[in-house]
């Protein structure tokens, strides 16, 4: 055997060490890569379940506003109240399901949209009714369709802490 194929078995296997260090590095490269994104997805995900923690109490406040108005409230829970600050906490809860329109989109479909022009509709018909009675079957719409959607948030929220 010459020096000439001593080196090139040494360079050989030089090379395949390379290889193999090369290899191992690849593996720790996509192993971090994985991990990386497995947090994005996290930090995602925990970023959304804030958001709708946040929307949660603006529809606990729009519900607390409008159940005076809801189904079996007398006259006397209406007494003393506002009319015009009841709906803008409900214009408050709108304007943050707007702001959120992606979101709430992804994690409950596209009625989202029907929801949000549906309060709007029947807000303005709250402000416009021109007796009493017909503010409160306006309001009583107003609190069963917040209420209803309230749900849907309510089991979104769980589903996110149980899981």
């Amino acid at each position: 055997m010459t020096w000439t194929d001593g080196a090139t078995w040494v360079g050989t296997g030089l090379t395949a060490i390379g290889m193999g260090v090369t290899i191992w590095q690849a593996r720790q490269a996509k192993n971090a890569a994985s991990r990386a994104e497995e947090m994005r997805d996290e930090i995602a995900k925990r970023n959304a379940h804030s958001e709708l923690s946040g929307l949660n109490g603006a529809l606990g406040a729009a519900i607390r506003a409008m159940d005076k108005y809801g189904p079996g409230a007398g006259p006397n829970a209406r007494r003393g109240c506002s009319p015009n600050g009841d709906a803008a906490t409900v214009r408050a809860l709108t304007g943050e399901m707007t702001r959120l329109r992606v979101l709430l989109v992804e994690k409950f479909g596209d009625g989202v949209g029907d929801v949000v022009t549906s309060v709007n509709q029947l807000l303005v018909n709250f402000a416009a009714a021109p007796n009493d009675a017909q503010r409160v079957q306006h309001g009583c719409d107003i609190y069963n369709e917040i209420v209803e959607f309230s749900g849907n948030i309510k089991n979104e929220l769980d589903g996110n802490i149980f899981s």
